[in-house]
């Protein structure tokens, strides 16, 4: 009986063994490519409302942690991690919101990266049309989502640490 309750966990995912893996450098790759590509959409609040009108939009949030004490945020984060859960939208959480804000090349220290939302590529980024085309995925996009399909379902989403710059 108290095996049939036990949850197997990868012991990858919480030792420093991701912590260390490629794929920080991969969501520095699929950062930078979505920002070139105008993908992105930056900020909690920011993420929130686009959210609320297009749930199928993003393909990854990535979510910094939360500071001590804030307990405001942390609660948003939660309900945020849970809405991407029932909507299919892979979730990353990494170390630092300022090591986000500098992969990105942004030094406005006023603006909010604990939260940052990357669209899904479409056919023709000039139209009107808003059908997805999966099959422009970088080599770097198919590695997070084989990264975050690994962990999918577990309580606790590893903390990617960025790298330093």
């Amino acid at each position: 009986m108290y095996n049939d309750s036990v949850v197997p966990v990868k012991m990858e995912s919480f030792s420093g063994i991701v912590a260390k893996s490629p794929i920080s450098k991969c969501i520095e790759t699929v950062l930078r490519r979505a920002c070139l590509e105008k993908r992105l959409t930056i900020g909690l609040m920011p993420a929130l409302k686009y959210l609320s009108t297009n749930s199928r939009g993003a393909l990854f949030c990535i979510q910094a942690e939360a500071r001590p004490g804030d307990s405001a945020t942390h609660m948003q984060e939660v309900l945020l991690q849970a809405f991407c859960m029932e909507n299919e939208i892979y979730t990353i959480k990494v170390d630092s919101e300022d090591k986000l804000k500098n992969l990105l090349g942004c030094c406005k220290t006023s603006l909010d990266f604990s939260c940052v939302l990357i669209h899904y590529p479409f056919l023709d980024p000039f139209s009107d049309c808003c059908e997805m085309d999966l099959t422009i995925l970088s080599e770097a996009e198919k590695d997070l989502i084989n990264h975050c399909e690994t962990n999918w379902g577990y309580s606790q989403i590893p903390v990617i640490k960025l790298p330093e710059k």
